[in-house]
């Protein structure tokens, strides 16, 4: 595998995140446990943090007892704002029908969209969740045109591999429809039934990652913000330069090895799942 001699750090700035539930999540998932709900802002904040400077949002929430995140309900809000300001909105779904399709087209740039690659780790993980409703959900999704960015959670299933590489097989047959995959690591997690259990091995990942090279050669490769921190996030960032496309949130050391190594190195500073204006150079350093 030839390394990709181009690098684009993602330092989140400019971009905040919204739930649409507050910390409910009808599912209550065990990787997550609705820890991640907690510090999401809420739609009555997009004023003031547009006023403090952001300029997009991940507008996102649990999961009802529909498995849905329910954009209808404050659809007309979104699309006031938007408008109003000008804003960009990464959305996050869950299920998604026909009658959907209308209501996400005036609200959504970018799609983000989770995505198991097994029966065994949905039930595991998520319990009543619906596997061939997930992928039907982001066929329709892409067959009506949306910028789709698929999340895979490597260990997503207490912290070992499971569904990971099914899901890769699945998404190659939507060809260049979808341009870039976005992946996470699973975290242990305080207060959920997965804390105890450790991340998958940083050598694991990368050989995994570096399978998904080969076989996308041409897609965009992406490490989201959900990756564990301390020595694991920079041991992971580091071994993942020249194979992935895109680092969220990379330390200080990761960008000093890519400028001694000479890559094209590019900053943009909102949500990964948009679409990049990054600018090539040196000088910005990352979250630690």
């Amino acid at each position: 595998m030839s390394l990709i001699k181009e690098i684009e750090f993602v330092i989140l700035k400019n971009t905040s995140s919204v739930s649409l539930t507050g910390n409910y999540c009808y599912l209550n998932c065990k990787h997550c446990g609705r820890h991640y709900l907690n510090n999401m802002a809420r739609v009555k904040d997009i004023e003031d943090l547009v006023k403090k400077g952001f300029t997009s949002f991940l507008i996102s929430g649990g999961l009802l007892e529909d498995r849905k995140v329910p954009i209808t309900n404050f659809a007309d809000t979104l699309y006031t704002l938007k408008t109003k300001y000008n804003l960009k909105y990464n959305v996050h779904t869950g299920y998604v029908d026909e009658s959907d399709i209308h209501v996400l087209k005036k609200i959504a740039d970018t799609v983000s969209f989770d995505l198991v690659g097994d029966q065994q780790t949905v039930k595991e993980v998520y319990g009543e969740f619906d596997y061939d409703k997930m992928w039907t959900s982001l066929e329709l999704l892409v067959n009506n045109d949306f910028v789709v960015k698929p999340h895979i959670t490597i260990g997503l299933n207490k912290g070992e591999f499971s569904h990971e590489q099914k899901a890769i097989e699945k998404l190659k047959k939507f060809g260049d429809r979808i341009d870039e995959i976005i992946f996470l690591v699973f975290i242990p997690t305080v207060g959920t039934e997965f804390y105890s259990y450790q991340p998958p091995k940083v050598a694991e990942v990368v050989s995994f990652l570096s399978r998904v090279r080969n076989d996308f050669s041409h897609k965009k490769l992406t490490l989201g913000c959900m990756h564990p921190k301390g020595k694991y996030r920079e041991e992971l960032q580091t071994e993942l330069l020249g194979i992935v496309n895109k680092i969220v949130q990379p330390i200080g050391k990761v960008i000093e090895k890519a400028e001694r190594e000479n890559f094209q190195i590019s900053y943009s500073y909102e949500c990964c799942a948009f679409s990049s204006n990054g600018r090539v150079g040196s000088g910005a350093r990352g979250a630690i």
